[in-house]
């Protein structure tokens, strides 16, 4: 289902790029545009622009720029389809949809009906608990909680009256049904979160998708805390309490906090730390995760300091690692959580302490051994040493190698052989010295989708576009004659100077230089050529780039609604090659800071590559801008 170009087109002449951007970024009007201090980076001089009569913005100051979709989806993070629902709901534009039959119809008139009796539900909470005094607003006062973080977070209670909002949701003209169907009335229409404090749980954009209620009169006999079951709209291992809120900060900041419970998150905000999610009272999920990449590559985990609290850190480590994030891990005091921590003690204290005890996973796992017997810490070792494997990034992997020798006092040698063994094991082939002496063999295939993709994704893309178009006639340049292949193979020699553009996939590279050939000879080919070629390894990396189905799936999940085939491939080959480049330059810059860090190097040389390869990573970071 997509929306229809009707309503994309109306939404367009409709909008007012300054009124949108002003709802995030204070704006004064200079002449024919209007200024504010950029949303991107800190600073004292405003060099974010808006001009009305060309209907785009930019920030100077990052190089960013586009039109109001791409401020949206740059600043809020939201898909193309997100954005576009954004503003229709700002400017009360009905929106449209394309490829929908009676049942699909039906399907999205239920879930439209259900956000709203669940936001209805949302406010009847509210509602009981401010209208007057009673024991949830005294366990929430007695917790420490201000009236404004309730407000924020909109906390509800839901008291002893069963039946009330059932019988208010009638009055306002609500079907029930939907009430039962997100089970939060009973068959006999009680409510099933009956003298409960309720914690609303929102999804990315603010919409109310279930509820968490936590019981006040605990004998024992009920589960501590309630749910939302699972339905279309809420689904536990999708969803993060708090990131409607946290979002901005943590974009800001670039870390996001990470704890268990409700009410970790309100006590961390209300202290000044925003940048703050919880998991909705279960283990971290790879899906929260990568929402969480949308925003920041840097977490900190703030679990409790029990056993449970330990396992399911370690658990998120790993996981974390797995998804590129960088993880750093905060332990509190023996028998404190968050909420009870902060009540403690002042901010100063509470600063210090964040600061002094923050650690990265090998810290974090060494601390929990130290001073074992010799058998657990060999078991230590191979546990660090299994989870710098998941890290993807191999300048990462070597840091992280050389700080785990030192603290496990193994030499570097050993644990990178280690090391190898477990990205064998992990990709399913043999370890590297095995891989070595196999490594002619025609037979021996050791690349798949999910290995290249994780690992040498900008590489595969490329790769694609060869094979799958690379005798295409182009309008990527000013000439009718150039082919894609051709393009492509110029804007990599263009470079080839200040960045090595060679693939670093041997595959990849015997493939590019097959092409090279084939144009220095004048000879055409195509993709039976790469199908059909005597070498078994060219065969069979060809059949998984032709057979991936989701070349153009980046475009396709924006809904982005295109007249000619041409026109994609030309802004996803340009894209391409700019993200490849990029992450060339991003490569070297991070080798650059680590013998920054090391001080055996020449600095001044060191600082001045740095600063060239930093300005072509602007330029590159802003080229792909005005792409979005």
């Amino acid at each position: 289902m997509k929306i229809s170009a009707k309503t994309i087109d109306e939404i367009f002449n409709t909008v007012v790029i300054e009124d949108v951007i002003s709802e995030f970024v204070a704006l004064k009007k200079t002449g024919a545009n209007y200024k504010g201090l950029s949303p991107f980076n800190e600073e004292k001089t405003p060099s974010f622009v808006v001009s009305p009569a060309k209907e785009i913005w930019k920030d100077f100051s990052s190089g960013k720029g586009g039109n109001v979709i791409s401020f949206l989806m740059e600043h809020e993070q939201y898909t193309y389809p997100d954005a576009l629902l954004f503003l229709a709901k700002k400017y009360n534009i009905n929106v449209e949809y394309v490829e929908l039959d009676a049942k699909a119809q039906e399907k999205e008139n239920e879930r439209q009906a259900t956000v709203l009796v669940l936001n209805f539900s949302k406010d009847f909470f509210k509602n009981t608990l401010q209208s007057k005094k009673n024991k949830a607003l005294m366990y929430l006062e007695g917790r420490g909680f201000l009236k404004s973080t309730i407000e924020l977070f909109e906390i509800g209670y839901c008291d002893r009256l069963d039946n009330k909002l059932a019988l208010e949701a009638k009055k306002n003209g609500y079907n029930l049904k939907y009430l039962h169907a997100t089970k939060i009335i009973n068959e006999n229409e009680s409510t099933r979160f009956s003298d409960r404090v309720i914690f609303p749980i929102h999804n990315l954009n603010g919409d109310v998708v279930g509820f968490g209620a936590r019981v006040l009169n605990d004998h024992g006999k009920s589960p501590k805390y309630l749910n939302s079951d699972s339905s279309e709209l809420y689904q536990k291992s999708k969803i993060l309490y708090g990131l409607h809120l946290a979002k901005k900060e943590i974009k800001k900041l670039d870390l996001c906090y990470i704890v268990e419970g409700y009410t970790d998150v309100m006590s961390l905000s209300q202290f000044g730390i925003k940048n703050v999610v919880s998991s909705c009272g279960t283990a971290i999920t790879k899906d929260q995760l990568r929402l969480i990449h949308r925003f920041t590559d840097n977490i900190c985990i703030l679990f409790d300091s029990d056993d449970a609290g330990v396992n399911a850190t370690l658990k998120a480590i790993d996981m974390s690692l797995k998804e590129g994030l960088r993880p750093k891990i905060l332990q509190l005091p023996t028998g404190e959580d968050p909420s009870s921590f902060l009540q403690k003690e002042n901010i100063e204290t509470i600063n210090n302490y964040i600061k002094i005890n923050k650690q990265d996973f090998i810290e974090f796992k060494y601390a929990l051994l130290q001073g074992g017997d010799d058998e657990e810490m060999i078991k230590l070792a191979k546990e660090i040493v299994s989870s710098i494997s998941l890290i993807s990034d191999t300048i990462s992997q070597s840091f992280y190698i050389k700080k785990a020798s030192k603290i496990l006092d193994i030499s570097q040698e050993h644990l990178v052989q280690a090391l190898d063994f477990q990205v064998g094991l992990r990709a399913k082939m043999p370890p590297k010295k095995t891989l070595k002496k196999e490594v002619n063999k025609e037979s021996n295939t050791v690349l798949s989708r999910e290995f290249l993709q994780k690992n040498h994704r900008e590489e595969m893309h490329l790769a694609r576009l060869l094979i799958n178009y690379g005798t295409t006639k182009t309008l990527l340049i000013n000439s009718s004659n150039i082919t894609l292949a051709g393009f492509i193979i110029m804007e990599l020699e263009k470079d080839s100077r200040d960045i090595n553009t060679t693939f670093t996939v041997p595959i990849f590279n015997d493939i590019l230089n097959a092409i090279k050939e084939k144009i220095k000879s004048g000879e055409g080919f195509s993709k039976d050529d790469f199908l059909n070629h005597e070498n078994l390894k060219f065969r069979e990396i060809s059949a998984l780039l032709i057979g991936d189905s989701h070349f153009l799936s980046n475009w396709e999940d924006k809904d982005i609604i295109v007249v000619q085939e041409e026109d994609i491939l030309a802004k996803v080959t340009k894209e391409s090659i700019l993200r490849f480049k990029l992450k060339r330059v991003q490569e070297i810059l991070k080798a650059l800071l680590l013998q920054l860090k090391e001080g055996e190097h020449n600095n001044e040389s060191i600082i001045k590559q740095f600063s060239q390869l930093s300005q072509v990573e602007k330029k590159i970071q802003k080229k792909l801008g005005r792409m979005a």
